[in-house]
C-alpha cells in the first residue's frame, strides 16, 4: 500500500495532537468567550468550583470530544430540533478508514451531528475540514484544532490556492493511510445555497492528485463513502437567499463576522427533523470508470455516483413536497403532506423573511428552492 510521508506543511494545518490539546484546554478554560458559550450549554455547572472540577476529567482529545462536544451536540438536538435519525450503518466498518463526502447545508452542524453519530454507533470520530477564513480567532482555532479539525485554504492567488489544493490532497490521504484516521469533507467549497447539492469535480481531482497509481487506485486506496444529510427546516435559510440576492457575476462578499453570525443562527435555529443517511462506499463502482479514457471523463462519472448516491438517499420532508408545489403552480405532490403542515410551511417561510428584511418576489422564490431542489434531485425531475 502507497505510503506518504510526512512533511513540516503538515504543521501548518493538522489537528493539534495530544500534548497541543491539553495546552488549547488551559486557554480555553480562561476564555471569557468560552465561558458564557459553556455556561449556555451547561447550565448546571453553576460555580467556579464545579468548572474547574469538570475539566480535570478532560485529559484527552477524546475526553474533550466526549464530555463537551457530544453533549453539545446532543443538547443543541433537544433544545433546537424534533430528533436526529441515521440510516445506513451498516455500509461502514470499525476497523476501515473513509473518506466521507457530505453535502453541505450548514458550517459546523453538518460534520457535528455525524461525529455524534459516528460515538452513539460505537465509532471513532473523523477529522473534518474546515475553511481557514473560519481558523482566525484564537478561540475558534483551538476548539477546531482539538476536534480533529484540519485548514482548507480558501483564499489566494491561483498558483498559491494550486500548491494548497496538493498539499492537503497529500495530508488528507497520509490521514486515512498513515494516521488510520477517517475524514470528513464537503463536497464542495461552500454551504448549498439552493438546496441543489452537486459535488464540485474539484474535490474529486484534489483527492485523486496526490496518488501515484491509476486514478481508480487512487480513488479506491480512500474508500469513499457519501453521506446525505436533510434538515426539515434549514436553519439558515433565510440568511442563504440574503446571500444568493446579493451575489454579484457568481461572487458574494462576506461581512465581517458573517460566517460566525451564520454559525449562531444555524446552532440556535429551529431545525424540525434531522436525517443522517451514510451512503453505500464508492469502491464497487470504480471497475466501471476503467472502460473511460479521459481523466476528466472519470471524475464527472464518480461524481455522478456520489451525487446519485446523495439523492437516493436523502429524506425528503413533507416542507420538500410542499415547496415543490408551491414553486411550479401545482399539486403533484399533495399526497405527501396536510393542509396544517402548508399553513405551517408558508408560516416560517413569511416569518423567516420578514424577519431578514428580504420579503420580494425573488427572495420567495429562492426560499422555495432551498426546499424544493432536493425534490427534483430524488426524483429525478
Amino acid at each position: 500500500m502507497q505510503t506518504i510521508k510526512i512533511t513540516d506543511f503538515y504543521d501548518e494545518f493538522r489537528p493539534y495532537n495530544e500534548k497541543e490539546a491539553l495546552e488549547a484546554v488551559e486557554r480555553i478554560k480562561k476564555n471569557k468567550r468560552f465561558k458564557h458559550i459553556f455556561q449556555y450549554f451547561f447550565p448546571e455547572i453553576k460555580t467556579k468550583n464545579d468548572f474547574e472540577a469538570f475539566f480535570l476529567n478532560i485529559k484527552s482529545i477524546k475526553d474533550f470530544q466526549i464530555k463537551i462536544m457530544h453533549e453539545v451536540a446532543q443538547r443543541i438536538i433537544e433544545r433546537t430540533s424534533d430528533g436526529l435519525t441515521v440510516s445506513g450503518i451498516h455500509n461502514i466498518e470499525k476497523n476501515k478508514k473513509y473518506v466521507f463526502i457530505s453535502n453541505h447545508r450548514d458550517i459546523i452542524l453538518d460534520a457535528t451531528f455525524f461525529q455524534y453519530a459516528l460515538v452513539d454507533n460505537g465509532f471513532d470520530t473523523t477529522e473534518i475540514t474546515f475553511g481557514n477564513n473560519l481558523m482566525e480567532d484564537p478561540l475558534i482555532v483551538d476548539i477546531g484544532k482539538i476536534n480533529k479539525m484540519f485548514k482548507v485554504y480558501r483564499k489566494g492567488t491561483p498558483k498559491e490556492l494550486l500548491k494548497k489544493t496538493l498539499q492537503l490532497s497529500e495530508y488528507i490521504r497520509y490521514a486515512v493511510l498513515n494516521k488510520h484516521q477517517s475524514v470528513w469533507i464537503a463536497q464542495r467549497g461552500g454551504r448549498t445555497k439552493d438546496g441543489n447539492d452537486k459535488t464540485h469535480s474539484g474535490i474529486i481531482k484534489m483527492l485523486n492528485a496526490s496518488g501515484n497509481d491509476s486514478f481508480e487506485e487512487n480513488i479506491k486506496a480512500l474508500n469513499i463513502v457519501p453521506l446525505s444529510i436533510s434538515y426539515e427546516f434549514e436553519p439558515n435559510d433565510a440568511l442563504k437567499v440574503k446571500e444568493l440576492l446579493n451575489t454579484v457575476n457568481g461572487k458574494y462578499e462576506k461581512a465581517p463576522g458573517e460566517d460566525i453570525n451564520s454559525i449562531i443562527d444555524g446552532t440556535c435555529g429551529y431545525k424540525g427533523r434531522i436525517h443522517i443517511a451514510i451512503c453505500k462506499p464508492v469502491n464497487n463502482k470504480l471497475e466501471t470508470l476503467k472502460k473511460i479514457q479521459k481523466t476528466n471523463d472519470k471524475v464527472t462519472k464518480l461524481g455522478e455516483f456520489i451525487d446519485n448516491e446523495i439523492y437516493d438517499n436523502y429524506k425528503l420532508f413533507p416542507n420538500n413536497y410542499i415547496a415543490y408545489d408551491i414553486l411550479n403552480n401545482t399539486n403533484k405532490f399533495s399526497g405527501k403532506y396536510s393542509e396544517n403542515e402548508k399553513i405551517k410551511f408558508i408560516k416560517h417561510k413569511e416569518n423567516r423573511l420578514k424577519k431578514a428584511s428580504i420579503n420580494s418576489k425573488k427572495a420567495d422564490n429562492l426560499f422555495l428552492k432551498i426546499y424544493a431542489n432536493p425534490v427534483k434531485n430524488v426524483h429525478r425531475i
